[in-house]
């Protein structure tokens, strides 16, 4: 081969390769060659999932109030740069992190930076405060329901919100193929399904106001009187269900959702007993108290030994004796105050939603109330028997409601994306535990409570009210060997017409700044503005 071919033949190879260069080159900028070039050059992203809301009696949000935004953080410094300042402060190291990544990624920002050209994503934050968070409960690390009624409907909530995605078709480099942008579309579309309450927002507001200045450890319940819907349920401590790790941390119980906890009754549960007098025919017995009585060798005192002279029912529970109940609940026998018992409710637990329910609290056996020493002590609401604020509300209710006994209720049902209520989920449970004239003595003598008796300090501004004072032994003690006490306050308002029934209980405290008689008050105010709303 003579030179001059071979120059010729190495022109033609050169010339050749250049062209294939120019072409790759050119596919490799192309949207279409890049994208058929498989899953390496189209990125996928999931949104968080909108998790389906709470909404008070009157169809107003308890979640999902505040938006959240998601901004796509492309490859390089340049996004990194651009997202810095407004990602939240707990976020950054992983921006960080990730800056220098061939993919995209999305991240949580603390405003809408669509106007900056940043893609931005806003989807609804769940919690937006601590409203009702006892009830509600809280998620865990993967936005599943752990408790309460996040737990209870949480296939339900979860399937609530729309499955979205932000598709990015992007070049090998890592960067967005030319004349494209990120696509977000629905992968699979959400129910839009939430759950109704029976709680009012603004009342439920107000009662957790009021227990922030005056309630350190317990809780609040108010019912409707003709329902059995509870209105309101504040427990204290409270807790953030966006920080629920501060609150382990803590250990200051304020995880416990008190009103579906068992305590000590104390003198509340009396109640019981005047019923079952008043159903069995000894409404008329009366009583010398010397302040102490003995039993099975065992010596019972009234508070602070104070002898009460002769008194019959209406006289002890406006005193709240305790030995005229000793010797009541010697002649009621131990059967028939666990039958009155039983029908208002204590022993046996309350289903609020599925797989959520009130602690069942306990009702000593009969066998137990065999021993005299047992007896007494349960006729004036100590020793084994541990109830739940919850019950001793719906207890209360009956007396309130004329005798019938109304399961209470948290939940109306099921609303869709409309608001339209398409389930009831609520148990019409509705019983007569005494008659209506029964009844109505009762709240007479209730009212005399806070008229002439203990209770005074329950007496509304405006109007009357009616209820039951209790103050329990719990066992516990501080450091300095006293024991912490369990105090309680259970009523209706007003007295003539009872539109509410409230529980009030302090736990566990020495003695309270507040008596529990006296938030009742202060609530029956707050009820009074409420209505007039």
């Amino acid at each position: 081969m003579s030179l001059r071919r071979l120059y010729g033949l190495c022109a033609v190879l050169v010339l050749l390769a250049g062209v294939v260069l120019c072409r790759t080159y050119w596919v490799g900028q192309q949207t279409a060659y890049a994208a058929s070039a498989g899953g390496q050059s189209v990125q996928t992203l999931a949104l968080p999932r909108a998790r389906g809301d709470f909404y008070d009696r009157t169809d107003r949000r308890l979640t999902g109030l505040s938006p959240q935004y998601y901004a796509l953080c492309l490859p390089g410094d340049a996004g990194y740069t651009a997202l810095f300042p407004y990602v939240p402060y707990a976020e950054q190291s992983l921006l960080y992190e990730r800056r220098n990544l061939a993919s995209p990624f999305l991240i949580q920002v603390d405003r809408d930076l669509t106007a900056q050209g940043i893609t931005t994503c806003t989807v609804p934050q769940h919690f937006g405060g601590s409203t009702a968070a006892h009830l509600l409960g809280y998620l865990d690390s993967e936005g599943r329901g752990v408790s309460g009624l996040e737990k209870a409907y949480d296939d339900l909530l979860t399937a609530s919100g729309d499955a979205r995605t932000v598709t990015c078709f992007m070049t090998a480099q890592g960067r967005l193929l030319t004349d494209t942008g990120p696509l977000v579309a629905v992968e699979t579309p959400g129910t839009g399904q939430g759950v109704r309450l029976t709680l009012d927002a603004d009342l439920q507001r107000a009662c957790e106001g009021l227990a922030t200045l005056y309630l350190p450890r317990g809780c609040i319940v108010v019912m409707d009187t003709a329902t059995g819907e509870v209105l309101a349920s504040v427990s204290m401590p409270s807790f953030d269900p966006q920080n629920v790790a501060a609150s382990i941390a803590a250990n200051d119980t304020s995880l416990l959702n008190r009103p579906l906890r068992a305590f000590s009754a104390g003198s509340v549960f009396k109640v019981v007993l005047a019923a079952a007098a008043y159903e069995s025919g000894l409404d008329w017995y009366t009583h010398d108290c010397t302040g102490e009585v003995e039993v099975a060798g065992q010596t019972y005192r009234c508070a602070l030994g104070r002898a009460h002279g002769v008194v019959n029912l209406r006289g002890a529970l406006e005193q709240s004796c305790n030995t005229y109940f000793i010797e009541l609940g010697r002649l009621l026998g131990a059967q028939r105050i666990r039958k009155m018992a039983e029908t208002l409710g204590f022993g046996t637990a309350t289903q609020l939603a599925p797989g959520l329910q009130g602690a069942s609290g306990t009702l000593p056996d009969a066998a137990a109330l065999e021993n005299p020493g047992e007896l007494a002590t349960f006729s004036f609401g100590q020793g084994a028997l541990t109830v739940t604020p919850l019950q001793i509300t719906a207890m209360m209710n009956t007396v309130a409601n004329g005798g019938v006994y109304r399961t209470p209720a948290f939940v109306q049902g099921i609303v869709d994306a409309d608001g339209t209520l398409t389930g009831q989920t609520r148990a019409a449970d509705t019983r007569t535990v005494f008659d209506a004239a029964t009844a109505r003595v009762l709240r007479s003598m209730l009212a005399s409570v806070v008229s002439e008796g203990i209770g005074s300090e329950a007496q509304p501004k405006t109007g009357t009210a009616g209820g039951k004072t209790g103050t329990a032994q719990t066992g516990q003690y501080d450091e300095n060997g006293e024991e912490l006490l369990n105090y309680w306050f259970s009523g209706f308002y007003p007295a003539d017409d009872p539109r509410y029934t409230i529980t009030v209980l302090q736990d566990g405290i020495l003695k309270p700044e507040t008596s529990s008689a006296a938030i009742f008050a202060k609530i029956t105010e707050i009820l009074a503005v409420w209505e007039n709303s």
